[in-house]
């Protein structure tokens, strides 16, 4: 599998394991280049051998026309991928790295994968000390978590891509 392959796999089975759309975790337009950023650290830290062995489970397992939720239910269920799943997924919420052994200490990936990070669009908050919202965005109530995630099933309309 070449690069590109790969990294079309890998946001395929990040879409599966975090429920987010692959249009919204690598958007057509990535100024920040946070998908190879995301995706560079994967292949960077995870083992190549256990790297291969969850982009082929996606795939074999795609190929058996098993729907998303099942085959992260799968991956995360087998002991050969579901700690690396794992990692990835703490990776797009946290844009931290968590070794899927447990044993090391979690790094940063990189300030903007911090910044950048899931976790902060689903709580519709942001990281301590950065934000790009104005002054006094915290007087109004959050716009409904489905102005930011479809609901489950549902396509992200065009308007909403970046």
């Amino acid at each position: 599998m070449d690069e590109t392959q790969s990294k079309a796999t890998f946001v395929a089975l990040s879409q599966a394991l975090t429920g987010i759309p692959g249009s919204l975790l690598a958007p057509s337009l990535d100024p920040t280049k946070i998908l190879d950023t995301v995706y560079n650290a994967f292949v960077t830290n995870a083992d190549p051998c256990a790297a291969q062995l969850i982009l082929e489970s996606f795939q074999a397992l795609k190929s058996k026309g098993l729907s998303d939720d099942e085959i992260a239910t799968a991956i995360i269920a087998d002991p050969a991928t579901g700690p690396l799943a794992a990692s990835i997924t703490k990776l797009w919420l946290l844009g931290n790295w968590y070794p899927p052994s447990g044993s090391a200490t979690p790094t940063v990936v990189s300030s903007n994968a911090y910044i950048e990070g899931w976790v902060w669009k689903i709580m519709q908050a942001h990281p301590m000390g950065y934000s790009m919202l104005e002054y006094g965005y915290w007087a109004e109530p959050p716009p409904p978590l489905s102005a930011i995630l479809p609901p489950s099933g549902e396509t992200v309309p065009q308007s909403s891509r970046s």
